[in-house]
Protein backbone atom coordinates (compact mmCIF):
# COMPACT_ATOMS: atom_id res chain seq x y z
CA UNK A 1 0.00 0.00 0.00
CA UNK A 2 2.98 2.55 0.78
CA UNK A 3 5.21 1.74 -1.98
CA UNK A 4 1.50 2.14 -4.19
CA UNK A 5 0.94 5.50 -2.83
CA UNK A 6 4.59 6.68 -3.64
CA UNK A 7 4.72 5.41 -6.84
CA UNK A 8 1.03 7.73 -7.31
CA UNK A 9 2.75 10.62 -5.96
CA UNK A 10 5.75 10.23 -8.11
CA UNK A 11 3.98 9.81 -11.25
CA UNK A 12 1.67 13.15 -10.43
CA UNK A 13 4.78 15.12 -9.23
CA UNK A 14 6.24 14.46 -13.01
CA UNK A 15 2.99 14.98 -14.69
CA UNK A 16 3.23 18.27 -12.84
CA UNK A 17 6.99 19.19 -13.50
CA UNK A 18 6.00 18.23 -17.39
CA UNK A 19 3.14 20.04 -17.86
CA UNK A 20 5.19 23.76 -15.84
CA UNK A 21 7.90 22.84 -18.38
CA UNK A 22 5.40 22.62 -21.06
CA UNK A 23 3.48 25.64 -20.11
CA UNK A 24 6.69 27.34 -19.75
CA UNK A 25 8.21 26.91 -23.15
CA UNK A 26 4.98 27.51 -24.60
CA UNK A 27 4.95 31.04 -23.04
CA UNK A 28 8.50 31.47 -24.10
CA UNK A 29 7.53 30.73 -27.63
CA UNK A 30 4.21 33.12 -27.60
CA UNK A 31 6.69 35.71 -26.30
CA UNK A 32 9.60 34.96 -29.26
CA UNK A 33 6.53 35.52 -31.78
CA UNK A 34 5.47 38.24 -30.85
CA UNK A 35 7.94 40.15 -30.95
CA UNK A 36 8.83 38.60 -34.14
CA UNK A 37 5.59 39.84 -35.09
CA UNK A 38 6.19 43.03 -34.22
Amino acid sequence: MNRATSVASRQTGFAGETVRALASALLLLGLIGDRRVR
